[in-house]
């Protein structure tokens, strides 16, 4: 169990807070204490914020979203659409560049704030990012790790592979041919497999 807090609008009265308590408890949490503007609680086993939010919106509360966890969540929307494979780079891309121009805020209060939410850095987080979707491409596409890399905009080929291997302690040529072998195991038990070419 871990203590959590959360920002409520609408609480504006001592039956108000009381209502907010008695709603988290029959959630299942514990140690619930409301205040004017916020809720504490230890969280239970179901700590499904949608949950909590349509139960309260009922009563008409509703949750505010945290501003670092708003920023963090606009840094990690752009980061996935940055990184889908569909994204056309500039020349000298810098993601520090463009998430500063998109938000229209300080890169280091940026990061600070991803890095409070996540508990990681944006670059940290983008890596992680980009080699899953690496994997995905290995899996599903019939790319060419030179193909990749442009896609998610690694400097070269070499460079995927380094921050692969470091990732997830397999080569990318190594995760490719796991792939296909795989499939051809399956080929060869299921007469129906598509073939592998």
């Amino acid at each position: 169990m871990q203590l959590q807090t959360i920002p409520i609008k609408g609480m504006v009265c001592k039956r108000c807070l009381l209502t907010v308590e008695n709603e988290l408890l029959a959630l299942g949490h514990t140690s619930v204490k409301a205040t004017l503007g916020e809720v504490s609680y230890m969280a239970g086993e179901n700590n499904d914020l949608a949950v909590i939010e349509e139960r309260l919106s009922r009563l008409g509360f509703s949750l505010l979203e945290d501003k670092k966890a708003k920023m963090t969540n606009e840094v990690i929307r752009l980061i996935e659409e940055v990184y889908s494979g569909d994204y056309d780079f500039p020349h000298r891309f810098r993601f520090s560049e463009l998430v500063k121009q998109r938000l229209q805020k300080d890169y280091d209060a940026i990061s600070d704030a991803f890095i409070a939410t996540e508990k990681k850095t944006i670059e940290q987080y983008i890596i992680n990012y980009r080699i899953t979707k690496v994997k995905e491409l290995l899996v599903y596409s019939n790319l060419t790790l030179a193909d990749i890399a442009f896609k998610l905009n690694f400097h070269s080929v070499a460079h995927l592979s380094t921050q692969f291997k470091q990732q997830t302690g397999l080569t990318a040529s190594f995760f490719k041919e796991i792939k296909r072998q795989k499939e051809e195991t399956a080929a060869a038990s299921n007469p129906s497999y598509p073939s592998v070419s």
